[in-house]
């Protein structure tokens, strides 16, 4: 019952057309950041970038994980992720670059920050979050919509891919073999960014 009324909440056009407007706000800022970052360096800095709307089913599951009733309220105020957009850029020092330049835009407000680049978590994935609040303002509305950014290199976002179709309904002795060969593979990643990053100084510097 409570899965069907959530279902039903999360379907009503107000709330698609709050989170879809807010995927543009951000992609609208996307857009000047990455011609900002691009003229200034004089290459591409933005491979691509995507969003997504968290289903359903999933905001369900994912409440359930976390030890709440899948409510609509529950989804609002405990998750920060409903509304996803990943960046993919060549470089991991592009990475910070977009960051920082998220982080000065005056109608956004950082909530937090979860730099995985730095700190891996221990499965091996790298990425940053910027966990953010986009304040919605409409005649005498006025109330903010939470999106969660990921920002990657491409080395980074492969790999992610890769973990998630290798792992995925896999049993927990055949995850754990895979999980153990992914983290190794994670840190050759790392290893070739940096490599990269490194080439491209000297490059620049010719």
């Amino acid at each position: 019952m409570q899965i069907d009324l959530l279902n039903k909440r999360l379907s009503e056009p107000e709330f698609l057309l709050k989170k879809n407007w807010v995927i543009s706000n951000v992609e609208f800022k996307l857009k000047m950041i990455d011609l900002e970052l691009s003229t200034k360096h004089k290459r591409t800095i933005m491979q691509k970038v995507e969003h997504r709307m968290k289903k359903p089913e999933s905001i369900a599951r994912k409440l359930i994980k976390k030890g709440y009733k899948p409510t609509f309220e529950n989804s609002i105020t405990k998750l920060n992720d409903i509304v996803g957009i990943r960046i993919v850029c060549l470089y991991s020092d592009d990475v910070y670059k977009i960051a920082e330049l998220l982080r000065q835009q005056e109608d956004f407000i950082l909530v937090k920050e979860k730099d995985y680049i730095k700190n891996p978590k221990k499965s091996g994935y790298q990425s940053l979050h910027l966990i953010m609040d986009i304040p919605l303002t409409y005649k005498e509305i006025k109330e903010p919509q939470r999106v969660e950014i990921q920002i990657r290199t491409v080395a980074m976002d492969f790999w992610a891919g890769v973990d998630n179709q290798i792992c995925y309904k896999k049993s927990p002795r055949e995850m754990k073999k895979a999980e153990e060969e992914l983290k190794n593979y994670s840190d050759v990643i790392s290893k070739i960014d940096q490599q990269m990053m490194e080439l491209r100084k000297k490059v620049e510097k010719m």
